[in-house]
């Protein structure tokens, strides 16, 4: 009887031993497929349509069938837990706290025949499959995968394990944006204009003429809108914009010489007054042809709009096509380098937000003024040019301005910091002509001096002492 009961004992022990066993090998094998280094293995060979990203990557077994499914599933794994790089930077979806948090949840994820299916498969590039007997018996196989990199961020978004695209940077408000022509693309294509500003001749882009001109030209800005919007930033569309400033050109006429904001505006300042976007993209392509495939080239420029300062860019060349539409080999070659320049945009704005946007203020006397910036004004006796630097301390975002140059007659001051908005909740825009408005609200209730605000596109305001 005692002999009967040690061989079950022994059995039973051996049978706890097995089945730990198995299970340590099985999270390793789950441990394995985040950490190993055959995920580095993976590089990103291109993009596709609605987010799809092509990696090389490679699976290991002694079948090569396979070593064929280990290399898709460790495509998704790559996305997932590493990122890869190549033509693109692929940033990885989670972090290793991340991925350790929801163990559970991505185990199931990547067991056989599991979820992550869904997001890969094998290229239509055959070319880009290779097979290497290696030792003992193993078949190295590297495929070209198609991952829904997309896809499978929406899909890890909805389950609460990483944050929205749009949430990445944080909350803050999104710039508004305005997506034009460059100025390269339009005098190459013969959509310009000549501009007299103060007797010196300029070639300016014709926005107008060239919306009229190209026919892809509307259907390239509405793709890049199209994306913009999809990732949340506000939008200003340039045809609108010029309907508008047509409408108003006549409005205005006669009050204009009033307000004075013409007398010194080119008509893409006025451009950018009208539209009031925070940023403007700068859109440059060109069509490359090589037999019957087309491949386009892209340069995107992120503008300030208040001081022309580049804040964001984003180059490229998208993967040859036999599509002709030029719209859609634009999207294949901008997808795969938008988010990071978008990214750049928010990171700008956000900045902004903390420490203020960026206007010039020129402040002039007339002629026929009584005084002039060094003259001693008010109880405390201090000059003109002091009581509005200490105003500016006072008013800019942390005191933040730097008075470039100073005479009797003129004072130039650059960098200065003004908040985004007027209101605490944030509705109100704040331009360089508002701000302006307060200064010379400002001197007229203190010390009797009247002005006289003109305003060159959104950032550079010019205030006139002496005279309405």
């Amino acid at each position: 009887m005692k002999h009967v009961f040690r061989v079950l004992l022994t059995a039973v022990l051996l049978l706890a031993v097995v089945s730990q066993t198995a299970f340590s090998q099985r999270r390793r094998d789950k441990k394995k497929l985040r950490n190993s280094q055959y995920n580095y293995e993976a590089t990103v060979v291109g993009t596709g349509v609605d987010g799809v990203k092509l990696l090389k990557v490679w699976g290991y077994d002694k079948k090569p069938d396979r070593a064929t499914v280990k290399a898709k599933k460790n495509a998704v794994a790559v996305c997932v837990y590493k990122g890869a790089a190549g033509v693109d930077v692929l940033p990885a979806l989670v972090t290793d706290d991340i991925a350790t948090k929801h163990e559970a949840f991505f185990n199931k994820f990547f067991e056989t025949g599991g979820e992550y299916l869904s997001y890969v498969a094998l290229s239509n590039d055959a070319s880009g499959t290779d097979q290497i007997r290696i030792k003992r018996g193993y078949y190295k196989v590297g495929i070209v995968a198609a991952v829904m990199y997309d896809k499978l961020r929406k899909r890890l978004e909805n389950e609460g394990i990483i944050k929205k695209l749009g949430d990445v940077i944080g909350t803050a408000r999104k710039p508004t944006i305005m997506v034009v022509p460059s100025d390269n693309w339009c005098i190459q294509n013969g959509y310009t204009m000549t501009f007299d500003d103060q007797g010196s001749q300029k070639v300016l882009p014709d926005y107008r003429k060239a919306l009229q001109g190209d026919a892809d030209l509307l259907l390239v800005i509405g793709k890049i809108n199209s994306m913009m919007a999809d990732r949340g930033f506000p939008l200003k569309n340039l045809e609108s914009v010029m309907k508008r400033i047509e409408q108003q050109s006549a409005e205005n006429s006669v009050t204009m010489s009033k307000q004075g904001s013409s007398i010194m505006e080119s008509p893409l300042d006025i451009l950018k007054r009208t539209a009031k976007a925070d940023i403007i993209i700068q859109l440059t392509w060109k069509v490359n042809r090589k037999g019957p495939k087309k491949s386009i080239t892209f340069n995107l420029q992120g503008l300030d709009s208040y001081t022309d300062k580049q804040i964001a860019g984003a180059q490229g060349t998208g993967l040859p096509s036999f599509s002709a539409e030029v719209p859609l080999l634009l999207e294949e070659a901008v997808l795969a380098h938008l988010d990071k320049f978008n990214q750049q945009l928010q990171l700008y704005f956000s900045d902004m937000a903390k420490n203020g946007r960026e206007i010039s203020i020129n402040i002039q006397i007339w002629d026929s003024a009584d005084f002039d910036l060094e003259e001693e004004m008010g109880d405390d006796g201090n000059e003109l040019t002091d009581i509005i630097e200490n105003w500016l301390e006072d008013n800019t975002v942390n005191g933040t301005f730097s008075t470039a140059d100073a005479t009797e007659n003129m004072m130039i001051i650059e960098g200065v910091r003004i908040p985004l908005f007027r209101d605490k909740e944030g509705k109100r825009k704040m331009d360089a002509r508002r701000f302006v408005r307060k200064l010379s609200k400002f001197l007229r209730r203190n010390y009797e001096i009247t002005s006289k605000t003109m305003m060159r596109g959104l950032g550079q305001a010019n205030l006139i002492l002496g005279e309405k």
